[in-house]
């Protein structure tokens, strides 16, 4: 949850396992969204790797989804104690994202862009599209990570 200022709400104990953050597609807003995670107390690994993958899809949508100045991401994340949630959810008229085919998400090699999805698929424990026919993009992450391959 958040309060009135899009601040994430805290436990009793002082721990967030819930954040809702609303902001515009503008890139300066990427910083909010990351000390919004950091005040999640969660543990370093899920940390970096959270701010992270969120980083990288709200990036994408603010440079793929054909949202204007008006339009916002929305940023839900929850804690669960061993998985973290993050859903990233256009609000514009960008329209629903583009099927992804398997393979299709390998960035060309020495390429500057493309990594996004690349690494949400890398690092994820799982990911995908269906956000109930609205745009955007889900990811979690597990941990401690189960044994696996590491990019």
């Amino acid at each position: 949850m958040e309060n009135a200022l899009g601040h994430p709400s805290e436990e009793p104990e002082g721990q967030v396992h819930r954040l809702n953050l609303s902001i515009r597609a503008k890139p300066e807003n990427l910083g909010r969204i990351r000390r919004a995670l950091v005040g999640m107390k969660l543990p370093d690994q899920v940390i970096r790797e959270g701010t992270l993958l969120t980083s990288e899809l709200v990036t994408n949508s603010i440079r793929h989804a054909g949202l204007g100045p008006d339009d916002h991401i929305d940023v839900a994340a929850t804690w669960s104690g061993t998985v973290l949630r993050v859903i990233v959810r256009e609000s514009g008229s960008g329209g629903p994202p583009p099927e992804i085919v398997a393979g299709s998400i390998r960035p060309s090699p020495g390429g500057q862009s493309g990594w996004g999805l690349y690494l949400v698929d890398k690092l994820a424990t799982r990911w995908g599209t269906n956000l109930e026919g609205s745009a955007g993009f889900w990811f979690e992450l597990e941990y401690p990570r189960a044994a696996g391959p590491s990019i």
